[in-house]
């Protein structure tokens, strides 16, 4: 049995009580992190650009744009959806990289189409996690350095892997619709900073559902796309990939119970949490005046610029990839909120000015390590220098960089929720289906609460 072939069969094969408690309630905070972060995003300029191309205006269409409401195809409503999740880059990550963008969209669209149950959603999302986690784990670091954006590469993978769980797909379907999905893999991380950024992660999730849907019809793709020579892993890994990896203990552990899911404090580029963290640390522990700082150097374990691309900002958007902009900025107002990003706050002399006086460095100590290590044992150092002579550092490690958990993650819901206009009703009422998620008989009754 070939790499592609055992996958397809892990996924066929997968089962619910497979999931540990805490893979469930990982993925079901995924879920409410990512419809709260939709109804923000619907009202994002790039969310009304992408909204005005779906198909709409036929009732009887199979699924709905969250918030909204308006009916589509379920292909249109997970492109859709999935640029609202990621139109702020304040949705999750972890994993294989933005999950909830590439896997919550398919998941309720093909939800409300099949009249699928919460179960069935739950089982579909940690199989497809498991499928992304051990594609990164694989390919190796060559297609991060060689400018591919991860979630965009993988997620058209996962997103046909949870399909196809979905849809209830036999193997060689399975392996039809991963062959298929792999042709369509792609996303640059020169689009940081862009609307295109969004858009690649939410095409990635709409190729995913296609693959599945014309697997189903019968479409072929390369039954063993993994493991051959012109196939995804030495295209884009290369010799750095290692392929056994995929099917070595997959499923053992289940990475969505293993690995720590990224639920994010603010609405940035993820690549700033370690500099906020600890930007925010030196501001508690220390009085820090604006108009005494000399300098600011921020040593980086990967190679400047990383995941945070736009050195010069010229926008309060691009600002949000930018370390320049993003840490001046909560030095300054000593918060980082949804408004941090508008045209007003970026437009202030202040920032201008202490943004001049930001200098992005490769951290010696991560300079001379092996590409995987270097990502292995990501950190950022801060190092505020004032007029005064004193120094005030700190180091950040990834690993204990701010990351909201449990209860914290639902209030970040209610909040977004609230701030889009959901009724208090209707918010409480999403909160307890979303807990108890693996008890519903049909996903349509969750979107139903997140239509106006």
């Amino acid at each position: 049995m070939g790499t592609t072939e055992k996958v397809a069969k892990f996924i066929v094969d997968f089962d619910y009580a497979s999931i540990p408690a805490k893979g469930i309630e990982q993925i079901k905070a995924s879920i409410i992190d990512s419809l709260g972060v939709a109804l923000l995003g619907f009202r994002e300029p790039v969310g009304n650009s992408v909204a005005k191309f779906a198909n709409t205006g036929n009732e009887n269409q199979a699924a709905r744009l969250l918030g909204i409401g308006t009916r589509t195809s379920a292909l249109d409503a997970t492109l859709v959806n999935s640029v609202f999740i990621h139109a702020l880059d304040y949705d999750d990550g972890g994993g294989f990289g933005h999950h909830g963008a590439i896997l919550v969209p398919p998941a309720l669209a093909l939800g409300e189409k099949l009249k699928l149950s919460g179960k069935q959603i739950i089982e579909a999302y940690a199989v497809a996690y498991e499928v992304g986690y051990k594609l990164l784990r694989g390919l190796g670091e060559i297609q991060t350095v060689g400018g591919f954006h991860s979630t965009a590469l993988l997620g058209t993978l996962c997103a046909a892997a949870a399909s196809a769980k979905l849809l209830g797909l036999d193997v060689l379907q399975t392996q039809m619709a991963l062959g298929i999905a792999a042709s369509f893999s792609s996303g640059l991380q020169q689009s940081f900073g862009t609307q295109a950024k969004p858009l690649q992660v939410a095409r990635a999730a709409q190729s995913g559902v296609l693959a599945a849907l014309l697997a189903q019809e019968g479409l072929t793709g390369d039954p063993n796309i993994f493991e051959e020579a012109r196939g995804y892993f030495y295209v884009y890994g290369q010799e750095q990939s290692i392929i056994r990896s995929l099917t070595e203990n997959l499923g053992k552990p289940l990475a969505v119970a293993e690995q720590e899911m990224h639920f994010k404090e603010w609405p940035c580029c993820g690549g700033n949490d370690e500099a906020l963290t600890a930007v925010f640390e030196l501001l508690h522990e220390s009085e820090i005046r604006v108009d005494q700082i000399k300098e600011i150097v921020i040593g980086t374990s990967w190679r400047p610029p990383g995941p945070v691309n736009r050195t010069r900002p010229q926008n309060g958007y691009e600002g949000k990839f930018s370390l320049e902009y993003t840490v001046p900025t909560a030095l300054i107002d000593r918060v980082i909120d949804l408004s941090s990003y508008s045209a007003e706050k970026f437009a202030r002399p202040i920032v201008q000015n202490l943004m001049k006086k930001v200098r992005v460095v490769w951290h010696p100590d991560a300079a001379d390590k092996p590409l995987r290590l270097q990502s292995e044992a990501r950190f950022v150092s801060i190092e505020i220098v004032l007029d005064d002579g004193r120094m005030l550092a700190k180091r950040q490690d990834a690993r204990t960089r701010k990351n909201l958990r449990g209860e914290q993650v639902y209030a970040k819901y209610r909040n977004n929720a609230r701030i889009f206009g959901l009724s208090a009703e209707k918010i409480e009422q999403s909160v307890a289906v979303i807990k108890s998620l693996e008890t519903r008989a049909d996903v349509t009754e969750l979107i139903d609460l997140m239509c106006t």
